[in-house]
């Protein structure tokens, strides 16, 4: 049984990073966030909130939950995948090693940093298909998932189970709701903004100048009430 698997079963596009023996607000900062406007949510209801005011500014910046699990540090990411850009993933995995799945348009892609060297990167739909330094360092826990010798369009969720079968880390989405929170800026607007290479998984990108505030301010309150219930997500916005 894939323990992650309820991340891409409640979050249709999301994107997940591990990174060994790092804390979550550490992994968030070396993946773009700012340590001023991280912080912890009081409740589900301001959780969710945060989440939706992201995707509505998803050219701007995305919403982020951050923690630690059984030796690693976690980043979801609940609508967006700005932590998968290649430069943010190099920088993180710094002095030590990063994993991360992401998923959007039906298409799943892993990658794999080792202190700053990407070891493999592929999509899950086609395995074989691998590049990096090292693309056969993840063959065996490949082979537990079904990845090596399967058909990946009969498996459900790949590559979440495939970053489990490595870490052995196993996430709930009750821990993440109330975990840490953060900004992650959308590309061009981070840290490898001058940077020759911020190539990654990413949706069709265009330029960063949707609503939403700028990265930098949190989303101002809304009154209660102003939103209804979504699975996964708690609250929604209006006419959603």
């Amino acid at each position: 049984m894939n323990p992650l698997a309820w991340i891409a079963d409640e979050y249709p596009s999301h994107c997940l990073t591990l990174g060994r023996g790092l804390a979550g607000r550490e992994l968030l900062s070396r993946l773009g966030a700012s340590p001023a406007e991280m912080f912890r949510p009081h409740d589900e209801d301001e959780a969710n909130e945060f989440v939706w005011a992201g995707r509505e500014a998803y050219w701007n910046w995305g919403a982020a939950r951050a923690g630690e699990s059984g030796g690693w540090a976690y980043a979801l990411e609940p609508a967006s995948m700005w932590g998968s850009l290649s430069e943010r993933l190099k920088a993180a995995s710094s002095g030590t090693e990063v994993l991360c799945c992401s998923y959007a348009d039906a298409m799943e892609t892993i990658a794999y940093w080792r202190d700053r060297v990407l070891l493999a990167q592929f999509e899950t739909l086609s395995p074989q298909q691998r590049s990096g330094q090292e693309p056969d360092i993840l063959e065996e826990p490949m082979r537990r998932a079904g990845l090596w010798d399967g058909d990946p369009a009969e498996l459900r969720h790949p590559g979440l189970a495939l970053l489990h079968e490595v870490t052995g880390v196993a996430l709930s989405q009750e821990e993440t709701v109330l975990a840490w929170a953060g900004k992650l800026p959308a590309m061009g607007l981070g840290p490898e903004a001058s940077a020759e290479d911020s190539s990654g998984p990413s949706l069709s990108a265009r330029s960063a100048d949707a609503s939403g505030g700028p990265v930098g301010l949190l989303p101002a309150a809304r009154p209660a009430g102003s939103a209804k219930a979504a699975p996964g997500l708690g609250r929604q916005r209006p006419g959603a």
